[in-house]
This record gives structure tokens, C-alpha cells and sequence, in this order.
């Protein structure tokens, strides 16, 4: 009976651990809902369906105004229907019009917004530029702290589309510091087969040790009286 009750709990940890893998492989991008800098009302979760860039900026962040040119030749070069971009600025003292004039000289025809909804503390945004890729299914998939290059996220925006799932990264001229997630998803095996290993040594340390004799006794003691 014993036997039976370990091999039950080893292959329930098995299952468990596939499920956390399922679970921790992907992290739901945090929702949220802003208006734009032409008074238009918009949400993150409207967006399922498409790839969507979330570029955190400001406009007298020197990199953040490099940066410009790469999302704008990415916006050219996908259709809306797939791709979308969203630039968000953290600094509450870029007004509207600021915004309005800053989009007009960098050709930002995507949607431009002020962070009136607190949403870079929600992705975790501290030094700027920082930009998010979401999947179609609304999955944070990639995240990059400092100038990234056109190539670089064309890269990862091309395997999304196409379902292959991770791009690399782009060339080493494009001046990227950004950084890709970790691989929740291999944290999540090897936590599962700790977990396994760990019960099979219990086990096999009870048996060792005798954590059952307690019981032989019981079972002895009744047979005498």
C-alpha cells in the first residue's frame, strides 16, 4: 500500500510541475486605459490580435528622442492590423500640446499618451526609454531598458507574427542595451524535477530510516494481546 501511496505523489509532482511550467511560462501583460493626446480613449486589452510595442519615454530624454526613428520605420513597415505602437510618456509635465508638437516633429502617427494611470509603475519602468513587446494574446514577450534598434525588435515582432515565439537579437551595430525575458519556462522544468527529486529522496530516506517500524510495532503489539 505504501508503494502504491509514493508512486501516487511522485507522479502527482510530475503533473504539477508540467503545470507550473504552463503557468510561469508567460506573464500576462498588466492592463490598462489612458486617453491619447487627441482626446481618444484607449486600452491595452483592446489590442488583442496584434503585436503591440509599449515605448515608455519622455520628451527631454536625449536616447528616448533617438529612439524615434527606429519605431517609426517599424510603423511603416507592418499593417495595423498586426502591429500597433503605443508610446507613453512618464513625465507629467509633458503636456498635451508638448506631446502633440514632439509626435508632429518625430512623425509619431501611433498612439502618444500621458501616464495619467500610473502605468510604468505597473511595468516595473524606472530608467528611460524603455519598451515592452506584447503579444497577440496580451503576453509580455520582451522587454528592452535603453535605445533599441529597429533591427532588434523587428526581429522578435517578425517570429511573433509568424508564431515561432522568440526572436533574436538584432545586430550588434544597432546600439541596443535592452535586455529579453528570462526563460521562465526552463526555471519551471528544473523547479519540477527538484520537486520530484525531492520527494523520491524522502522516500527513500523513510525507508532507510525505518519511519515505519512505529506502525510494525502497533501491528505486533495487538497480535500479543
Amino acid at each position: 500500500m505504501r508503494v502504491k501511496i509514493y508512486v501516487f505523489l511522485v507522479l502527482l509532482m510530475i503533473v504539477l510541475s508540467f503545470g507550473i511550467n504552463l503557468v510561469v511560462g508567460k506573464t500576462k501583460a498588466p492592463d490598462f486605459t489612458l486617453v491619447d493626446i487627441e482626446g481618444n480613449e484607449f486600452s491595452l486589452s483592446n489590442q488583442l490580435g496584434k503585436v503591440v510595442i509599449i515605448n515608455f519615454f519622455a520628451i527631454d530624454c536625449y536616447y528616448c528622442r533617438l529612439e524615434m526613428p527606429h519605431l517609426r520605420t517599424l510603423y511603416d513597415g507592418y499593417s495595423s492590423d498586426q502591429f500597433i505602437i503605443i508610446s507613453i510618456s512618464v513625465n507629467l509635465w509633458d503636456t498635451n500640446d508638448d506631446l502633440r508638437n514632439f509626435a508632429q516633429q518625430y512623425n509619431m502617427e501611433w498612439m502618444v499618451a500621458r501616464d495619467t494611470a500610473n502605468v510604468a509603475d505597473k511595468y516595473g519602468v524606472s530608467p528611460i526609454p524603455h519598451s515592452v513587446i506584447v503579444d497577440a494574446e496580451g503576453y509580455k514577450r520582451h522587454d528592452h531598458i535603453g535605445l533599441t534598434g529597429e533591427a532588434t525588435f523587428r526581429s522578435e515582432i517578425d517570429s511573433l507574427l509568424s508564431g515561432t515565439g522568440n526572436g533574436g537579437n538584432g545586430d550588434s551595430d544597432d546600439s541596443d542595451t535592452g535586455q529579453t525575458c528570462p526563460p521562465y519556462t526552463l526555471i519551471a522544468i528544473i523547479g519540477g524535477a527538484i520537486i520530484v527529486f525531492l520527494v523520491v529522496g524522502i522516500v527513500v530516506a523513510g525507508r532507510l530510516l525505518g519511519w515505519s517500524e512505529p506502525s510494525k510495532k502497533r501491528r505486533s503489539n495487538k497480535h500479543k494481546r
